[in-house]
C-alpha cells in the first residue's frame, strides 16, 4: 500500500470518528467497560501467541487494519491481511509479553476508541530479546452486544 493510500484509510477513519463523535450521546460506564474488556482480550490473545482467541477479537470486515509495531505496510481488510497477520507474527517471534495502559477511552455507543501506551518484550526466533515502548490506538464497533476491533495502530516511541 502506498503512502497515498494510506493517508486516504487514516482520513476517512478519523473523519468517521469525528462524525461520530458529534452525534454521541453521554457514554454509557456499561460500553466503557466492555470496551476495555474487549481491549484486555486483544492483549491477552497476543500475550499468549493465540491466532484463534485473536481471530475472536477482531470484526470479519473488508476494512478493518492493523499496523503492528514493527509493520512496514498497512493490514487491510480482515480475511485478505489481517486474519494472516497474526499467525506470521506469532511465528516470528516465540515470546510475546505486552502489557497495556490505557490512556483514554471514548464511545458514542457505536465506534469507541482507546488510546494509551504498550510495552512489549519480545523474542526473536533467532533468540534476540526486544522491548518496546509503544504508543496505541484501538479502534472498536459495537456488532450486537459484542465489541470488536476494526483498526489497531502501534507505534515506537522513538528513543
Amino acid at each position: 500500500m502506498n503512502r497515498r493510500n494510506m493517508l486516504a484509510i487514516t482520513a476517512t477513519l478519523f473523519t468517521g470518528l469525528a462524525l461520530a463523535g458529534k452525534s454521541a450521546g453521554a457514554q454509557q460506564p456499561a460500553d466503557i467497560e466492555a470496551v476495555k474488556a474487549a481491549h484486555q482480550s486483544f492483549y491477552k490473545a497476543l500475550s499468549a501467541r493465540d491466532a484463534k482467541a485473536m481471530e475472536a477479537v477482531w470484526a470479519n470486515k473488508a476494512y478493518v487494519i492493523n499496523i503492528g509495531p514493527r509493520s512496514k505496510t498497512i493490514a487491510v481488510g480482515y480475511a485478505d491481511a489481517v486474519s494472516q497477520y497474526w499467525p506470521k507474527a506469532f511465528d516470528a517471534l516465540p515470546k510475546i509479553a505486552v502489557t497495556s495502559t490505557i490512556t483514554q477511552v471514548q464511545t458514542d455507543g457505536k465506534i469507541a476508541w482507546v488510546v494509551g501506551t504498550e510495552t512489549a518484550n519480545l523474542q526473536t526466533k533467532s533468540g534476540e530479546s526486544l522491548k518496546l515502548d509503544i504508543i496505541v490506538t484501538n479502534i472498536f464497533e459495537k456488532e450486537g452486544d459484542r465489541w470488536l476491533m476494526v483498526s489497531h495502530h502501534a507505534l515506537p516511541i522513538p528513543k
